[in-house]
């Protein structure tokens, strides 16, 4: 039997028949790098300008990354980025960086170094670890002026909107190398990339397998994802947009292509199959029972590949508003106060954040007993020049303990009546102070320390992870309870909070109890007394 299809007189490559490709397949030896059937196979013989690869866990999706370079890895004018969120996140063990040792190491040299983190290809071509948790600014500058035929981004819809459009500025080069956008995910339904494939999903949330691979076009004008002019052909986009397109049109251009070639992008959609991964499936069987010992919502995402399943109600606060919050200049005029949601030890974190006016200052997360937890926020009030009639804490449960420790201090209780007097607008104080903290969240009048953000804690199923990706994960407990419309305003029950992201959201928590002291009429209030 032939093992080279004719088209090896063609391409620079030999180019297998897929009969010999199988046989491979079936030695299963770990010599040989092979593309797994079906997503794998299609994710890697993709045409699109972007490609969005997203689905179950295990799906080998980030190892498909890997393996998009190998085309064009003999090429001296090759040039690669592959971005995670942060600096250290490709470096982990297990991580992309040490699977990609198995492919590239043959190819050419890893430099190490935290400052470069770049395979230096035998061609001449090179290959970088790259990360986008800088400021927009810094980013690009980063990234402005560069040349990279291959940008792929692991984990993409942790990334913002704009910081993949501006990506796509540097995905070019002029040596007529197939230029191209990859990134691979999980399923998140409030993420811009949900919003950016819903094509390619059906209403229950799973992705339709008469649309998986299918290339649609779009031109990507303005800020947001909402504003993308979609099409089943270019001709179909140009039409809609043919007013700003033509705006941006010159008639030199013509020597180089025409307005629908220039402006209008490939896209398409792929979904990751556990199933499919037969490498994992052999080598870890347990894998999958590991998957579905998680929550409901998890389960669903990580196990069944659903884009648009919830536990419960409707999300406030948007991962772009996150974004916002934690980028923007101080609001730090005005009281200063300290929240704390209470919490001893063996159970859930006891969280306390110091503000001055709508600024984060400085977190505190112990878990400890009762009289160590007073003592604990005594200090911390003291250490920041707090008075006690400042400190709000809940008093729903373990939190009684401090009326007697701390009598001055505000008792935060979650079932009491509406400032106001009656339920008609919300069900509770909760609800009331909740959906003035996602207004003013919404409208960027909270920032925080931005240290804060790169502080590491561990709890209930959590370990060593930033505050930042803690906020990130707890606003989507941030959620209105939907079920009956005609009812007053009211937050999903901490039951549904903790079903969807899998423990108690101590953090924003007390966050939005800093909403009490401007619902409630503040007592005296001594400003500047750390002075004395």
């Amino acid at each position: 039997m032939e093992n080279i299809t004719q088209l090896d007189y063609i391409f620079p490559e030999p180019v297998y028949t897929l009969d010999y490709i199988n046989q491979l397949r079936e030695l299963d030896s770990p010599l040989n790098i092979i593309a797994q059937k079906g997503s794998q196979e299609l994710f890697l013989m993709c045409e699109a300008d972007i490609c969005i690869f997203g689905g179950k866990r295990g799906g080998s999706k980030t190892y498909s990354l890997l393996l998009e370079a190998l085309p064009d890895i003999r090429n001296a004018n090759f040039y690669a980025s592959l971005l995670r969120k942060e600096k250290d996140d490709s470096r982990k063990t297990g991580g992309i960086v040490d699977k990609s040792d198995g492919i590239y190491s043959q190819y050419g040299i890893y430099n190490k170094s935290q400052q470069d983190m770049t395979w230096n290809f035998h061609s001449g071509g090179k290959l970088k670890f790259d990360y986008y948790s800088d400021t927009f600014e810094d980013f690009k500058k980063r990234f402005q002026g560069l040349e990279l035929s291959f940008v792929g981004v692991d984990e993409i819809t942790h990334m913002p909107y704009e910081y993949f459009k501006y990506l796509l500025t540097s995905n070019r080069n002029a040596h007529n190398i197939k230029n191209r956008f990859r990134g691979t995910c999980n399923p998140d339904p409030d993420s811009w990339v949900a919003t950016f494939i819903d094509w390619w999903i059906a209403e229950d949330g799973i992705p339709i397998p008469e649309r998986n691979g299918v290339l649609r076009y779009c031109f990507m004008y303005g800020d947001t994802v909402n504003e993308i002019y979609w099409g089943d052909s270019k001709q179909e986009v140009y039409e809609q947009a043919k007013e700003r397109i033509d705006k941006l049109w010159r008639k030199e251009y013509e020597q180089f292509g025409n307005k629908e070639d220039m402006f209008i992008k490939s896209v398409t959609f792929i979904e990751g199959k556990l199933e499919e991964n037969i490498k994992l499936m052999k080598s870890d069987p347990n894998y999958l029972g590991n998957l579905a010992n998680q929550s409901d919502e998890q389960v669903s995402r990580d196990l069944g590949g659903n884009w648009k399943f919830k536990t419960a109600g409707f999300g406030l606060i948007t991962f772009e508003d996150m974004e916002n919050f934690f980028a923007n200049s101080y609001h730090n005029e005005g009281l200063r106060c300290v929240t704390c949601d209470v919490a001893f030890e063996g159970g859930d974190k006891c969280v306390m954040w110091y503000w001055e006016g709508y600024h984060a200052r400085d977190v505190r997360v112990i878990s400890v007993d009762a009289k160590k937890t007073v003592a604990y926020a005594k200090d911390f009030c003291k250490l920041h020049g707090v008075l006690e009639e400042n400190f709000c804490y809940d008093v729903n449960g373990l939190g009684q303990v401090f009326k007697g420790f701390m009598p001055r201090a505000r008792p935060f209780n979650n079932k009491e009546m509406p400032t106001n007097g009656d339920r008609a607008m919300f069900e509770n104080l909760k609800a009331e102070c909740a959906y003035k903290f996602v207004q003013r969240m919404k409208a960027r009048g909270y920032s925080i320390e931005a240290s804060l953000l790169k502080q590491k804690f561990s709890g209930k199923n959590y370990k060593n992870v930033s505050l930042e990706n803690i906020l990130l994960k707890e606003r989507k407990a941030v959620a209105q309870d939907d079920t009956d419309p005609d009812k007053n305003w009211r937050l999903i029950s901490k039951v549904e909070m903790k079903k969807v992201i899998g423990r108690s959201p101590d953090f924003m928590e007390s966050f939005f109890m800093r909403e009490y002291f401007e619902v409630k009429n503040p007592k005296a209030i001594r400003k500047n007394v750390w002075m004395l």
